[in-house]
């Protein structure tokens, strides 16, 4: 029978597979319960939400490891300068240009173990641009490949590293713009925007081939957070859809996969996602609080990949009876579809109970086939707390 990297392979190449890999992103969850001493028992001598991940018998498909993508803005000077702030750390970054400094503030909200940004790079394009232009011409990426190595060895046979690798343009000009002041600059400069967006994707596409070409990468991940509102259509098709089909094209002849990270309202990007190609979505959001069903993802293209099914709801607001109702009709509607990997729709709340968790790593392993180990006779397969059989290797 197959390794757990193995079976994570056939997933990802589109062939049949021994069971639906589970794969749980709770780094974020991790981090909250170690930051507040809130860990359970018998995670205490855990390091990372790796070792959680490994502990549970999952199959390890995580982007939330630092794979040594570093970026820099060559011959100019950045300070970085934190303070205490309103609940955590304020964290300043300045970029000292010819033209002028560009300033993005961000705040740690330790309460809830995130940080958010209080103040964005660009402020006033007709004042800024001058600097920001010329800090884009000396954006640099670079790849420290052995922090790679690390995981890939660390992951072994239970796994494949899914590497973050870049954002797209529209995520880059979100974040450096902010929300707001992006759809004003898309607006009132779309020539600007498109000039920035190329200069960006120059910079960044190299990395994208350096990685590809790895012979121990299998799959990449795009750090964007695609979401109807925040992504509209029209948006995509300029700065988003172009880009992504120009990674794939890249990747994919050389048998691997790209996925982004995306969670909230996609239907209204559905030919978007096609159009561009990419190979699945990480994180996606089933309703009700996202918007794109199973049929919706089956009909999208012959290669995509569903990576999601872990929502706020199953996490924290529904009853035990409730979440198991509600996986017994969510593995019901995949219909033993094969390009599927069960993940968190995002991330896991910090509010969400490890028993919870536990138990829908057993009720995944259930419904999505793992049980059918014990039918091949592997009869050494390690139990979980629900009696369900796991994969061994």
């Amino acid at each position: 029978m197959p390794t757990r990297r193995e079976n994570l392979l056939a997933v990802l190449r589109g062939e049949k597979s021994a069971w639906t890999p589970c794969s749980i992103n709770f780094a974020q969850w991790y981090g909250h319960q170690t930051n507040h001493n809130l860990l359970p028992d018998e995670l205490k001598d855990t390091k990372t939400h790796i070792e959680v991940m490994k502990l549970l018998g999952m199959d390890l498909f995580s982007r939330n490891i630092d794979c040594g993508i570093r970026s820099e803005y060559e011959g100019l000077t950045v300070r970085n300068e934190s303070e205490p702030g309103k609940d955590g750390q304020r964290h300043t970054s300045t970029i000292e240009t010819p033209h002028g400094e560009l300033t993005q503030v961000r705040e740690d909200q330790q309460s809830m173990t995130t940080s958010y940004t209080v103040e964005d790079y660009v402020k006033d394009w007709d004042k800024d641009s001058d600097a920001f232009m010329y800090a884009l011409e000396r954006l640099k990426f670079s790849w420290e490949r052995e922090h790679f190595a690390k995981w890939h060895k660390v992951y072994g046979d239970d796994g494949v590293v899914l590497v973050p690798v870049a954002s797209s343009p529209l995520k880059f000009i979100h974040v450096n713009f902010g929300l707001d002041g992006s759809c004003f600059f898309f607006m009132d400069h779309p020539k600007a925007a498109k000039k920035v967006a190329d200069m960006y994707w120059q910079r960044v596409l190299p990395l994208f081939e350096q990685i590809a070409n790895d012979p121990d990468v299998n799959a990449v991940t795009i750090m964007d957070n695609v979401d109807t509102p925040f992504y509209p259509p029209y948006m995509c098709e300029e700065y988003w859809t172009p880009y992504i089909r120009q990674v794939v094209d890249i990747v994919e002849p050389l048998g691997k996969r790209v996925f982004v990270h995306a969670c909230g309202q996609l239907h209204g990007l559905i030919d978007q996602f096609r159009a561009s190609g990419v190979h699945g979505l990480e994180g996606m959001s089933h309703p009700p609080l996202g918007d794109i069903t199973i049929p919706d993802v089956k009909n999208i293209h012959d290669k995509f990949i569903y990576n999601g099914g872990f929502g706020a709801h199953e996490q924290v607001t529904m009853s035990d009876d409730q979440v198991k109702q509600h996986y017994e009709k969510f593995f019901g509607e995949l219909d033993g579809w094969e390009r599927f990997i069960f993940g968190s729709s995002c991330q896991t709340a910090i509010t969400t109970s490890w028993d919870r968790i536990k138990m829908v790593v057993d009720l995944c392993r259930q419904y999505g086939g793992s049980s059918e180990w014990e039918k091949n006779g592997v009869s050494d397969a390690p139990q979980t707390r629900a009696g369900v059989h796991r994969p061994a290797g």
